[in-house]
């Protein structure tokens, strides 16, 4: 990068922000600051710098101040505001998240809303530790001592308001922004140990932006203590946080490399015994996962049926991390967690405990997984069964999930046979097809042709539990004949009945 400091251009919104926040300040200098006391001085920290300088837009603003709480900063401003206003506010409310040291939130941040964006406001802070103390002493710093405790160089930038200028303290930040190198401004042990979920976040970075994490980093997060104090600093909701964003971001199977070289398998663990069988198979599946997967992809994109398919999978959260968890906790699927009854697969456990998804999500990749080996049987041979059986076996149980469960055992039989992919590929992209000239992508939405009243109308009977049974075989006749009648139906229903 040359030695000129880039400039940052704020758009019509950011400007409006900053000039507020500068006007402010003047006002809180001049009126407020007593003669010990120094001058007020606000600075945009971290990811809005780093974003802005690579071009892209972003609403993530963090304010660090220098010499004030961001409580007492945000409530002085509200009040500067409405005197300004004959009352009224360009915010709406400030709340606290407060200082929880024992996770790694040392001071008290406080967010308002500026504009339309939600701006949060915290000291700039030092931190010093203690021989004997896993936690540090966490005080209000300098501009300076706050950058060199971030999690990475090119993450330590400041934009200052008063200048209108960027700051690199670390004197790397800039560069490695410029290199695409993500590097601790510390040493990356310190680095970690005060904070071990920045392991998960260089992690993020890489995979987001396309980065490469400095081989002294990488090496710090293989240690055991590193790993151990991810363990026992760090809520399963934290993690869950960086992991979907790893997940969602546009280059997943990166950040799942990164995870897997450096070994950070505890992500998948519960706490729970009854998992182990599976995890060296969980760990294989995973390394299969990074190894192999990119390649996979090009080749599902090179088929029109299939391409469209995967992008139906991906445009949903929900699915598109099931997706890849599916593929990373498939080899577990027919281990069980007996907690009370029934048991729990392992899939579901892990979802649920370690990685703390969704419960849509639990139960999505304990049914996908749990189902994969039955549901292949079936789909192996589907262009020979029956539309009812097609529709009844490989759709409705995964109701709108159906693409997410048929890709699923695409790309693990293509994992087990890659030397038949193009087979594979072939037979996937005919049966979706297939599909959908029947107009099944939708068969878990059927309706009978006879509701419940008229079946029991028909059969001159009360409606009760044999009605189920009754429905379920009506089901099997009206997707084996799709241009059926009610009185077709009907005429069936009193053959069955006898």
């Amino acid at each position: 990068m040359s030695s000129s400091v880039p400039q940052i251009h704020l758009n019509k919104v950011e400007t409006q922000i900053v000039n507020l926040l500068n006007e402010y300040t003047r006002y809180f200098n001049e009126h407020k600051t007593s003669a010990t006391q120094q001058p007020l001085e606000l600075r945009i920290t971290g990811g809005w710098v780093r974003d802005k300088l690579l071009g892209r837009e972003s609403h993530d603003i963090d304010i660090g101040i220098d010499h004030l709480s961001g409580v007492e900063f945000v409530t002085q401003l509200q009040e500067y505001i409405k005197a300004q206003n004959g009352g009224q506010s360009v915010d709406s409310g400030i709340y606290k998240i407060e200082k929880n040291p024992e996770k790694s939130k040392h001071l008290e941040t406080c967010t308002t809303k500026l504009f339309g964006f939600s701006i949060d406001f915290v000291n700039l802070r030092s931190e010093k530790y203690a021989e004997d103390s896993r936690i540090p002493e966490i005080e209000v710093g300098t501009a300076e001592e706050d950058a060199f405790r971030r999690d990475a160089t090119l993450n330590s930038l400041f934009y200052n308001l008063t200048t209108g200028k960027v700051e690199d303290f670390t004197g790397r930040g800039l560069q490695d922004l410029h290199d695409g190198i993500l590097r601790t401004p510390l040493d990356p042990r310190k680095t970690f140990l005060d904070d071990p979920l920045r392991c998960l976040r260089l992690i993020r970075f890489a995979s987001t932006y396309n980065f490469r994490i400095d081989e002294l980093a990488l090496a710090a997060m293989r240690e055991d203590e590193i790993k151990q104090k991810l363990r026992e600093k760090i809520s399963r909701e934290r993690i869950n946080v960086e992991f979907k964003k790893i997940i969602m971001g546009k280059n997943p199977v990166y950040g799942l490399r990164l995870i897997d070289d450096v070994g950070f398998y505890q992500l998948f663990e519960c706490e729970q015994p009854g998992y182990e069988a599976g995890n060296e198979a969980m760990k294989a599946a995973l390394k299969e996962l990074v190894q192999r997967y990119g390649s996979v992809e090009q080749e599902l994109n090179n088929n029109e049926t299939l391409s469209r398919l995967l992008d139906a999978v991906y445009s949903s959260d929900i699915s598109k991390q099931s997706l890849f968890l599916n593929l990373i906790l498939y080899p577990w699927r027919d281990e069980k967690i007996v907690i009370g009854k029934p048991s729990v697969p392992v899939p579901s456990r892990v979802v649920q405990d370690a990685l703390r998804m969704q419960l849509k999500i639990k139960h999505l990749v304990g049914l996908c997984c749990s189902t994969l080996e039955q549901y292949d049987s079936t789909y192996v041979q589907w262009n020979n069964i029956a539309r009812s059986e097609l529709a009844t076996k490989l759709l409705i149980p995964y109701r709108e999930e159906w693409r997410l469960m048929l890709l699923t055992n695409i790309i693990v039989s293509i994992f087990r046979n890659p030397q038949n992919i193009h087979e594979l590929i072939d037979n996937g992209a005919k049966f979706v097809n297939y599909v959908e000239s029947q107009n099944l992508q939708d068969a878990h939405n059927t309706k009978l042709l006879l509701n419940g009243k008229e079946v029991a109308t028909a059969l001159n009977r009360n409606p009760g539990p044999w009605l189920p049974e009754v429905n379920a075989k009506l089901l099997t006749w009206q997707l084996d004949h799709p241009s059926g009648s009610k009185q077709d139906m009907e005429a069936y229903l009193h053959s069955i009945s006898g």
